[in-house]
């Protein structure tokens, strides 16, 4: 069997409820060098937003921050860009799409509660194929659902259960260059492969001796190589284009920038943080959720820790 270790990097992020740094970081896109994620926060703490940043750490703009209003969100799920580098944003609370240009500026909105052909009961993950058709998880609703860029209903697939072609909470989505469509389906512990006619070909459960333990994010990358938010678990496992088990990582972090800065003007923060002495439990992943990919690097969504890791391929 072949394995890799992934070469850490650095790491960005630190807690904040607005402006430089995230609050529960739930996904990321990488487009024309910058780095865009998603802050989930929660439905008291309303700190939920989408931070344009670099892989630098040069905090840009936010938009999409809380609020009911179009162009704002509640509980925000995952992000995704067109094409056309439009940016659509799904929403659980609010059972919404939203759509924003690329600096941030609301386009459009649409989504209707129900569990009719075309409306949504807690939207989650995003991905668009190669017609610029959106595929939503639909996941109290236990399916997928495709729609035109506008809103259109087109079709979906999947219902309730744990047979194949099942789900039970499914989570995040991913396609890949032959458009087959990976389904984290978290509840059921297990990542689904479909055609692109929503007809399940493969399910993967196992991996190393080891089982997953809800699943919520998928990735491929430009090599066709698969990696799985093992959020129960708090690792990342990783899967060549054949999905042959490669390696798991639990995170290696170190100071962020944003992070280092702060205790350079916050002396007894940092007495506090050397006194506690968990240097080596706080490189590890909390709840890791989003993945992303560049041609070089790799960024993950360290949802619980409010940063992002980053590997070198």
């Amino acid at each position: 069997m072949v394995t890799t270790k992934l070469e850490y990097s650095h790491t960005i992020g630190i807690a904040s409820f607005e402006g430089r740094g995230f609050m529960n970081p739930i996904d990321l896109k990488y487009k024309n060098g910058t780095l865009f994620v998603l802050s989930r926060s929660n439905a008291s703490n309303k700190n939920n937003r989408i931070s344009a940043v670099t892989v630098d750490s040069e905090h840009k703009y936010e938009f999409a921050n809380w609020g009911e209003d179009k162009g704002k969100s509640i509980l925000p799920t995952a992000i995704v860009f067109d094409k056309n580098d439009k940016l659509y944003l799904s929403d659980e609370h609010l059972n919404r799409i939203s759509i924003f240009d690329y600096n941030g500026n609301f386009i459009d909105s649409w989504g209707e509660y129900g569990c009719d052909s075309g409306q949504l009961n807690r939207p989650s993950g995003l991905a668009f194929n190669k017609q610029n058709e959106l595929f939503i998880v639909d996941h109290l609703n236990s399916r997928v659902q495709k729609f035109d860029e506008k809103g259109k209903f087109i079709s979906s697939f999947g219902l309730f259960g744990t047979n194949e072609g099942e789900f039970n909470y499914p989570w995040g989505i991913a396609l890949d260059i032959e458009e087959n469509i990976y389904i984290a389906d978290w509840r059921n512990n297990r990542v689904q492969i479909f055609d692109s006619n929503g007809n399940c070909v493969k399910i993967i459960k196992n991996f190393n001796d080891s089982e997953f333990n809800k699943p919520s994010s998928v990735h491929i990358d430009n090599r066709g190589y698969l990696f799985v938010s093992n959020w129960g678990n708090n690792s990342v496992i990783i899967f060549d284009d054949k999905q042959n088990y490669l390696s798991e990582i639990f995170g290696d972090a170190s100071l962020s920038k944003w992070c280092q800065e702060f205790l350079d003007v916050n002396p007894e923060q940092s007495s506090w943080r050397e006194n506690a002495g968990l240097f080596e439990e706080e490189k590890k992943f909390w709840k890791p959720a989003g993945i992303e990919t560049n041609e070089n690097l790799i960024f993950i969504s360290d949802s619980c820790r409010h940063r992002i890791q980053i590997y070198r391929k």
